[in-house]
């Protein structure tokens, strides 16, 4: 028999690289996996969190309250992060907190919430937790020293609709990160191009100042950062136009296969790249 919930925090975790560590560590990784796995379900016990399933190197756990499954996501990136990993490993995870009911079903949550939480979930970056602003706006105590930091509105997955996010940030936990993966700002397009591991004796890779651009009207605004995922030399293109994001192009490079020039001025209706 289906019951349904409302009130409900859910936690959604995933392991960042775990494709690329389970091929450099072999049989190692499953010990890692156990680790982490531990660790997350310590700290969300420790609020009273349970946990609902698990798949591979992702973990699912609902709270009853907000401020309980915010602590425990800040309190596992802090374990996470503090952890003497063997041989030298980095073990990263994302994390995605968000708010909603659900339909009780057989002991498993199923409903549009918990396939949004995944949603947010993949949009993180390793060491970093994304939230809704169902979990944003509905807490009454965050706790000491615990704030929210408005990353904007975005256009997630499968989802139609634009959502505000927000990053969760505390003592112990990274704060820079590069923009959120597979996640485009509200009225802007994202265009997305394959990327090749950069050549041995290749160079550094790219830099601001290598970077020439121009831009077609006077109220456009260029920003430019590190890729969302990828090489070294890989990054990231925002073109604004009166403060709104009308174009982004993510994984270019200087010369290489995914060259900046070739991509953007094939593409872009107020930039084009010189030189």
């Amino acid at each position: 028999m289906s019951e349904r919930e409302a009130g409900l925090t859910f936690l959604f975790t995933d392991v960042e690289g775990s494709t690329r560590l389970l091929r450099d560590l072999g049989t190692t990784y499953g010990l890692l996996i156990r680790i982490h796995r531990r660790i997350l379900q310590t700290a969300c016990a420790e609020r009273a969190g349970r946990e609902m399933g698990n798949e591979g190197d992702a973990e699912f756990f609902v709270f009853r309250h907000a401020e309980d499954a915010v602590a425990a996501a800040v309190s596992a990136q802090q374990k996470l992060e503090r952890y003497a990993w063997p041989d030298g490993i980095r073990l990263r995870v994302r994390m995605g907190l968000h708010c909603g009911s659900a339909t009780v079903s057989g002991g498993e949550y199923v409903g549009l919430a918990v396939h949004e939480v995944a949603r947010i979930c993949a949009a993180a970056h390793g060491g970093q937790v994304i939230c809704s602003s169902a979990v944003a706006d509905g807490m009454d105590d965050p706790g000491d020293d615990v704030r929210f930091s408005d990353l904007g509105s975005y256009r997630l997955r499968d989802i139609p609709d634009p959502w505000t996010l927000y990053q969760l940030c505390a003592p112990g936990l990274e704060e820079h990160f590069p923009p959120l993966r597979g996640a485009v700002r509200e009225g802007g397009s994202l265009v997305t191009v394959w990327r090749r591991e950069p050549r041995p004796g290749s160079g550094p890779g790219w830099q601001a100042q290598q970077f020439p651009f121009r831009c077609l009207a006077e109220d456009v605004d260029v920003e430019v950062g590190r890729a969302s995922d990828g090489g070294a030399g890989a990054f990231r293109v925002v073109v604004r136009r009166r403060g709104t994001v009308e174009e982004e192009y993510d994984g270019l490079t200087v010369g290489g296969p995914t060259d900046a020039a070739t991509v953007v001025n094939a593409h872009s209706r107020l930039l084009r790249i010189e030189g």
